[in-house]
């Protein structure tokens, strides 16, 4: 089965501006990814989660379900063991999942906002360029 993805339009301009690290951070996931797509989070370091899960509003549950809405603990600026099963970090790689083989990869920003709610991607970040 092939695993395929791709950035958003936004967050591909973005991705060229930052450091090596956090680029090889963020390839050593879709490199994960192309391999073994999500049949098994275990293959991960950070966690993958649905961002519609957790404490968050009506308004943001709805947003994220609309658009599929994923997100992955990415090891920026580096993971900190919290679980058994897996890592989190403090900055998020946020994707779009299309299907069970592809995703879009939209942003990547800090876990939660300077009010301290969780991060969600403008709306803009989610213009998808299908080629």
């Amino acid at each position: 089965m092939a695993y395929e993805w791709s950035f958003g339009c936004k967050f591909a301009s973005e991705f060229q501006n930052l450091s090596q690290i956090d680029q090889d951070k963020i390839l050593d996931f879709t490199d994960i990814f192309e391999i073994n797509g999500f049949d098994d989070f275990t293959r991960y370091t950070g966690k993958i989660a649905p961002s519609w899960s957790g404490d968050i509003s009506q308004k943001n549950f709805e947003f994220a379900r609309k658009h599929d809405l994923w997100h992955y603990h990415v090891g920026i600026p580096d993971y900190k063991a919290r679980h058994d099963k897996y890592q989190t970090s403090d900055w998020l790689l946020h994707f779009v999942r299309q299907s069970s083989q592809r995703i879009i990869l939209v942003d990547l920003y800090s876990h939660y906002t300077s009010a301290g709610e969780f991060y969600f991607p403008p709306e803009s970040y989610l213009v998808i360029d299908n080629e």
